[in-house]
């Protein structure tokens, strides 16, 4: 990409960046025309390909900073990294989590749509980079964690899978952005996971 694109003020950087994460999150990329999204950032196509060599450049970039603002998020957040227990610590970052898809609607239609992206050039890439965070993050949360409370047999790699699935897919299928609605999600989600939570852990933890 341009280096001059980040020489804009700051505004307009978040203007082309929300407008096209709004125009991706709507549609496919395939579907998706650059026309749209120059027209929702109130700039033209040619000074949008200024900037970004092509769709598939600008839409890569954005899937980059859209997964570097949510780590922002979380490292920014009064998240507690001493909390031990396994599903404390998930119900914290699952707040975090449908705080930032309040404060940041567009962005998390992205990466949604970029989750489930099939692309030929692009669904690989994608793949890698999510892939990737969420084995780091997952093995660093897994390491703090006291996995003595679960019940022998129970592998608490797919209990996060399993979790994150059921949140993605509540996410996903309601299409939630209001305060409300995310209190809903917030609660069946505490649900599921209250559910798993009473089946896994020993008794005595309960």
């Amino acid at each position: 990409m341009n280096p001059k694109f980040f020489n804009l003020p700051p505004e307009r950087q978040d203007l082309i960046r929300s407008s096209a994460m709004l125009e991706f999150g709507e549609n496919t990329f395939k579907k998706t025309s650059a026309d749209s999204i120059a027209k929702r950032a109130n700039i033209s196509k040619g000074l949008l390909f200024h900037y970004f060599k092509d769709k598939r450049e600008l839409y890569l970039y954005l899937f980059q900073y859209a997964l570097d603002v949510c780590i922002r998020q979380y490292m920014q957040k009064t998240y507690d990294f001493g909390e031990t227990d396994f599903f404390l610590a998930l119900e914290m970052g699952q707040k975090i989590k449908m705080d930032m898809v309040r404060r940041y609607p567009g962005l998390f239609r992205f990466v949604m749509r970029a989750y489930y992206e099939r692309d030929i050039e692009l669904s690989p890439k994608l793949r890698k980079g999510l892939n990737g965070l969420l084995e780091s993050t997952s093995r660093d949360f897994l390491a703090r964690m006291d996995l003595y409370k679960f019940k022998d047999g129970v592998d608490p790699w797919e209990v996060i899978r399993l979790l994150t699935l059921a949140a993605e897919g509540m996410m996903a299928r309601t299409n939630a952005y209001t305060a409300e609605e995310i209190e809903v999600l917030f609660l069946e989600y505490k649900k599921y996971a209250d559910m798993l939570r009473a089946h896994m852990y020993k008794e005595e933890y309960l």
